[in-house]
């Protein structure tokens, strides 16, 4: 990942549009992230970041057709130094995400508050890197 004096690029996957934008603006609100590519397709998602090339996956686990872990799993495989934050409405998949040695793990509905938490723990990992 980038130095911290430099925008965050991030993809967000989530297949709740308005999830989607709600991130979005949440983030671009931060001033510390540069939102590069979004998309509510798991497929389309992983094509896309092939290109892109992303610092960071905000990734809604709940997905349809190709299930959030695989997504991870698959994008890892794609792009090993990509951070994943996973943002979903449910815990179920907290402890995998410990395992994945995942960034962070929102819950919906999106808290300022905590978004801003998940950013500090993305600027550490930057800052080991």
């Amino acid at each position: 990942m980038k130095g911290w004096r430099e925008m965050i690029r991030a993809f967000l996957l989530d297949v709740n549009q308005e999830d989607l934008y709600k991130l979005a603006a949440m983030l671009h609100r931060s001033g510390k992230v540069a939102v590069i590519g979004m998309s509510s397709h798991p497929q389309s998602a992983l094509e896309q970041m092939a290109g892109l090339q992303p610092d960071v996956l905000f990734l809604d686990l709940q997905l349809h057709g190709l299930q959030g872990v695989l997504v991870a799993e698959q994008i890892k495989q794609q792009l090993p130094a990509i951070q994943i934050v996973v943002t979903t409405g449910s815990k179920q998949h907290a402890l995998w995400a410990f395992d994945q040695a995942i960034v962070d793990y929102l819950l919906k509905p999106f808290e300022e508050e905590r978004l801003c938490q998940s950013l500090e723990r993305l600027r550490k990992g930057s800052d080991a890197v």
